[in-house]
């Protein structure tokens, strides 16, 4: 059983598989119990809740923890490392055990994964060899194609699980959304597909490379939906950056690989290297933190500065949200109130999410009253699955940091009053994500102007 270099069969990995992970099960709920703490089923598959991963909070759990996880992952590695060999792929893969998240979903490619016995004159990948040297790997003749669908799905099981672990990695583990997860890890995942399924087909076309990345992408989105590692609002906006970036990596993976005489396991395994030094770089040499970006909005209110300056301070409830992003999970402003008068005064703005604290900085009644963020509410509430689960983009990630309202006498007695907020995205790439959170702040701005407007020419009329 714990020979390397004897193939097993997918039934029987499968099997031995199931039965570990339910005695682990049994085992680690057996000790959160011992130490009085909660257990769920999602510490396997959420890095961001999972305290293997949380040394601080009770060091004595953690190391009882790791000292019960460290033989069921030697003895997980060693049927790995045989089920890879039965299934004739590279050794490398068994790298990916160890990634948060992923590597369950690793373990339903293993088991997926068929016998490929080899093809005459073909030389079986030699384990003992690869584990050392990428370079051992040698084949006389092409390996015998997969049926396409088999083919479809294998490739794009893999390139879901490489980007779904780089979520784990990075998001559960690292706590960050850089460049290397938004940009690097969509890149690595197409590339890898591509090369994974011309090393299946070498003979096909670019359709089934394709097929299979587009499948890897629907696939980490369900997974991650599902698991509520991210919440569906983020990744919808998420879309439009990985998915062209995801077929890049594809369509520069399927022209190297078409390029090669033959595709090597190693070179499929590439990303699993270069994605931990793309990450480790990254955390040694941040980028340094952009300037707060402003958002400005405007309205003309039929109402001298004196009376529109005593609704802008504070100003009753507004009506329930009725637009259709703060009925889908956006915070929305509901209403303000006011400690004192003066610089020093704390303004709290009440939203659907929390309350913004808010001390005042300017105070010139009629003319600006200008104020720090020093609290602030999540900015929306995720949609998932799981209520128990916060997405960690939540935790300030998208930071608010001063506001301002200006008022201007107009002829007519009329004024125009200016709504500005000045905010940060801790988030790669920034002009990207500024380009949802700019519209999102002026339709919270719009939705307070246009309140203090109601309320202001209410005022006026109601004194004529």
């Amino acid at each position: 059983m714990l020979k390397p270099t004897v193939p097993l069969r997918r039934l029987p990995y499968l099997l031995a598989g199931i039965a570990l992970f339910a005695l682990k099960t049994a085992i680690d709920f057996g000790v959160a119990r011992a130490f009085g703490r909660t257990y769920s089923l999602l510490f396997y598959v959420s890095p961001m809740d999972a305290p293997l991963f949380r040394p601080g909070e009770e060091p004595h759990y953690w190391m009882a923890l790791w000292g019960v996880a460290i033989p069921f992952i030697f003895v997980g590695v060693i049927l790995t490392l045989r089920r890879l060999r039965d299934a004739s792929l590279s050794p490398w893969l068994s790298l990916l055990f160890f990634v948060p998240f992923a590597n369950l979903l690793f373990f339903v490619v293993a088991s997926i994964a068929p016998t490929h016995d080899a093809a005459p004159g073909e030389e079986k990948v030699a384990f003992p060899r690869m584990l050392y040297r990428a370079s051992s790997y040698q084949a006389k003749a092409p390996p015998q194609p997969r049926s396409y669908g088999a083919s479809v799905m294998m490739a794009a099981l893999l390139g879901a699980v490489i980007g779904l672990g780089s979520v784990g990695v990075s998001v559960g583990i690292m706590r960050t959304y850089g460049a290397a997860l938004m940009l690097g890890a969509p890149v690595m995942s197409g590339f890898a597909t591509s090369m994974f399924y011309v090393r299946l087909r070498p003979a096909d076309g670019y359709a089934g490379a394709a097929l299979a990345t587009l499948v890897s992408f629907l696939l980490s989105f369900a997974v991650t939906v599902s698991f509520a590692i991210e919440g569906l609002g983020c990744l919808i906006m998420f879309i439009p950056l990985v998915v062209p970036v995801t077929f890049v990596g594809s369509i520069v993976g399927f022209q190297i690989a078409k390029s090669l005489q033959l595709v090597s396991p190693g070179t499929v395994s590439a990303p699993l290297v270069l994605l931990p030094l793309l990450f480790g770089a990254e955390k040694m040499s941040p980028l340094p933190e952009a300037p707060a970006d402003v958002v400005e909005s405007e309205v003309i209110v039929d109402a001298p500065p004196e009376v529109v300056w005593k609704r802008v301070i504070a100003f009753p409830p507004l009506d329930p949200p009725q637009e259709f992003m703060f009925r889908h999970g956006i915070a929305a402003p509901m209403r303000a109130t006011i400690d004192g008068e003066g610089p020093g005064a704390i303004r709290r703005c009440v939203f659907t999410t929390g309350t913004f604290v808010e001390p005042i900085e300017v105070w010139k009644p009629g003319e600006e009253l200008t104020f720090s963020v020093t609290e602030q509410p999540d900015p929306m509430v995720e949609q998932t699955l799981w209520n128990s689960v916060r997405p960690p983009h939540l935790d300030g990630y998208l930071e608010t940091t001063k506001g301002q309202f200006k008022l201007e006498a107009l002829p007519g007695g009329k004024t125009r009053l200016v709504g500005r907020t000045w905010y940060r995205t801790h988030m790669t790439p920034e002009p990207y994500w500024r380009l949802w959170a700019d519209p999102i702040i002026h339709h919270i701005h719009l939705r307070v102007l246009d309140h203090v407007k109601k309320l202001a020419e209410s005022d006026v009329n109601g004194s004529h």
